[in-house]
């Protein structure tokens, strides 16, 4: 067994291998030409480097090579300057692409989010700028609730944590639980996942200022059997209430975690 060079016919890369691999079908790790292994050359002479021959075409006469530099055959030159080509066209198509994605304003120091075709316009006239929160804008933010059981506070339902909860202080119904999403938002779906896999009755209603109440989900008849609901809506709002009208025996309002999903908005 002795090791040899050969060079790659389309790209002039160096490879090494012995004479049992000759005639197997190898792979440039630079261009990665699917390339025969020639045999193994007579001479010892580390500057004679065979070339070697792309599947299918016939062998290339073997002739020494500088160690330093491998040509390969002229007519893979086209091949080359083919691949460069399209790299080029490629870089050139990736930079348009995803040109203006982020861009910085230098008067407000905003960062606004560009290629959000789903994200509505701002609704309110003359306060907002882009937008510049997405995800679950709930996560964290002051939630406030009708009441709460002794281990089971208000802000255990929107920590991100699955396994702490917030629990009303008994089983009666019409109980609520709200958050402050700390800026007015636009809102594309909620998902609650509550303390039982059971059928839960509630609805949830949106608000700019707390006070006027707008109805966004109406689950008062639900018939779903459920440990975690989602709801898609569209609204728009700073402050998010969920309460519940509906349980069945031994459950009461209480919830692992709720998540509101959209973006908000700062103001100017």
């Amino acid at each position: 067994m002795s090791e040899f060079k050969y060079a790659c016919p389309v790209c002039g890369q160096h490879m090494k291998c012995d004479s049992s691999q000759s005639g197997t079908v190898m792979e440039c790790p630079t261009c990665f030409q699917k390339i025969t292994a020639p045999q193994a050359p007579a001479t010892d002479d580390p500057k004679f480097i065979i070339t070697g021959t792309k599947v299918g075409e016939r062998p290339i006469p073997a002739a020494p090579v500088d160690s330093g530099t491998a040509i390969a055959p002229e007519k893979d030159f086209p091949v080359r300057t083919f691949v460069l080509i399209v790299l080029l066209c490629a870089v050139i198509a990736a930079a348009f692409l995803f040109r203006g994605t982020i861009f910085k304003s230098a008067s407000t120091e905003t960062i606004a989010v560009t290629h959000a075709s789903s994200i509505p316009p701002n609704p309110a006239p003359g306060g907002f700028t882009a937008a510049v929160s997405v995800g679950n804008i709930a996560l964290g933010r002051p939630a406030f609730a009708s009441s709460q059981e002794d281990g089971h506070p208000v802000q255990h339902g929107n920590d991100g944590n699955s396994t702490t909860r917030w629990c009303a202080v008994d089983g009666s119904i019409l109980q609520w639980w709200e958050v402050d999403l700390g800026a007015m938002a636009v809102i594309t779906n909620t998902q609650v996942l509550w303390e039982h896999n059971s059928i839960y009755h509630y609805k949830i209603e949106v608000s700019s200022n707390n006070t006027n109440w707008t109805m966004a989900v109406n689950r008062t008849t639900n018939s779903t059997l459920d440990q975690a609901n989602s709801d898609d809506f569209s609204a728009t709002g700073r402050f998010v209430r969920i309460t519940v009208t509906g349980l069945e025996p031994g459950s009461w309002s209480s919830f692992y975690e709720f998540q509101v999903f959209g973006s908000t908005n700062s103001m100017k």
